[in-house]
Formats: C-alpha cells, structure tokens, sequence
C-alpha cells in the first residue's frame, strides 16, 4: 500500500531504540523526513545512521523530553532544517512502578511530567504548523494499561489514560482543521529491553534465552513477542491520508490479549 508520505516531517519521540525507533524507520521508508529523540546518544546516533541509508533527511537531538526546554528546542531545529511539522509521534518513557501505597507525590509529579506534561506540550508546539498547512497526523503511543488497568503500575494507568482522555477531547477540533489524532497501545513486542530483562531473569532462573522467552509468551494469545516493525506499520498507516477518518480512537496491537470489549 502506497501511503503517500513521501516529503513529510515528523518528530518521534523516544527514538533511538525500541518502538520509537521502529516508528521513525517505518515512517523514513515511506519517505519522512525524521527528526529522532532521545537521551541515549550512542543510540540515537546508530538509529541516525540506519535512517540516513534509507535516504531521507533526519535530525538526531539528544534530548530529555519531559523538560519543557528540549520540547521547544525540538521543535525549533526540526523547523529549521525541513521548515515544518506535519507529524508528531508522542512515545516516552514508562513511569516508575509501584502501587498507590509505595509512591510518592515526586513520583507523581515526575509521572506528570515526562507522560503527560510532555504529550500535551508537544502537541500545542507542533499545532501551529499543522494548522497552517491544512494536514498533520498526532499518534500517541500509550500503554494496554489505557483498556485494562495494570497492577503494580498505578502511575502508568492514571497518566496514560490522562493521555487518551486530552486526545479525545480535542479530536473533533483538529480534525476540522486536516489534522487527526489517535491513540496506540502496544502489547508484548520484542524490544531491545525486553531481551535484556530475559537475558537476565533467565540467568537467575538457571535457564536458557530461548526457554526463558518460551515460558514467557506461553500466556500470550499468538505465543510470541510481536517485531516493533509492527507497530511501526500501524503508526504509518494512521498518518497516510487513507486512514484520514480515523480519529480520536485508541487502538491495541496486542494480539488480542486485552480481554475487553472497547
């Protein structure tokens, strides 16, 4: 499927490995110019390079994005180098864990910040450009959490369903200005830190990668982690003018494992 993205800019947040990544190469394969942002800079500058030979225009910033300063800055040299923004994909970091009882109010205020604090700001940076052209495309990548509340993860399920909640909110606005917003819950993908978190829960369990990671997805709906590329395709596809009337919706990619209706 042509999705006609040829020319387009977009700024990906948390880019330089896992989902972000795997957005920002999607996107720079249908020809987006990318601007790619992380604190990693070792990182950033190998996903820069794995851009760079799909042959678009990309920008690396080393960047925290829960500070307000490195959202405006972003914005700005994205700007400068390609002279707009037509598609902004909001991904950041998960929150600290903890249930209600072992959190803090930093922890909350932290929480706000780089989750929720962060999206909205982004979108009100970028919201200019698109408006003025007449097209954008907003994709939050949200959490399953957002469906099906998580335990252990209190902070995650009440700022990403603030999240949802802002995108709704303002779709029917934006979209009568060209510019649609929705929302993207991923499920068990097979990301550079799960593989990390296996290497060394297998260790501890005397047990092989591979038997780890097949113990692991046994529980999973399609027995296996998901590739990001995934996700990626997604993300693209909603920022293609054929998914134009999609908006304000929060799709799962989950293989099904959410068990609840909406």
């Amino acid at each position: 499927m042509n999705f006609d993205l040829r020319g387009k800019t977009a700024i990906v947040g948390g880019s330089s490995k896992g989902l972000g990544k795997a957005c920002a190469i999607a996107l720079a394969r249908e020809g987006v110019n990318v601007t790619i942002c992380a604190r990693n800079v070792d990182a950033l500058h190998e996903t820069q390079k794995e851009i760079e030979a799909l042959g678009v225009g990309v920008l690396a910033l080393n960047a925290d994005m829960s500070s307000a300063d490195d959202n405006r800055r972003i914005v700005d040299e994205t700007v400068k180098k390609f002279g707009t923004i037509d598609i902004l994909v909001n991904n950041s970091g998960g929150p600290k864990p903890g249930t209600f009882c072992e959190i803090s109010e930093d922890d909350l205020d932290e929480a706000y910040q780089s989750v929720l604090k962060y999206n909205i700001r982004m979108i009100n940076l970028c919201l200019p450009y698109m408006e003025r052209s007449g097209w954008g495309r907003i994709v939050n990548i949200a959490s399953t959490s957002v469906k099906e509340p998580m335990e252990n993860m209190v902070l995650s399920n009440i700022f990403r369903s603030a999240v949802v909640s802002y995108a709704k909110t303002i779709s029917k606005e934006l979209i009568s200005k060209g510019i649609t917003i929705n929302n993207v819950c991923p499920g068990s993908f097979k990301t550079d830190r799960i593989i990390r978190l296996a290497e060394v829960r297998a260790k501890a369990a005397g047990m092989t990668v591979e038997e780890f990671e097949q113990k692991a997805v046994a529980d999973l709906p399609h027995k296996r982690y998901m590739d990001p590329q995934e996700l990626g395709d997604l993300v693209c596809y909603l920022c293609s003018d054929n998914a134009r009337s999609i908006n304000g919706t929060t799709i799962q990619i989950d293989g099904g494992m959410i068990s609840g209706l909406f």
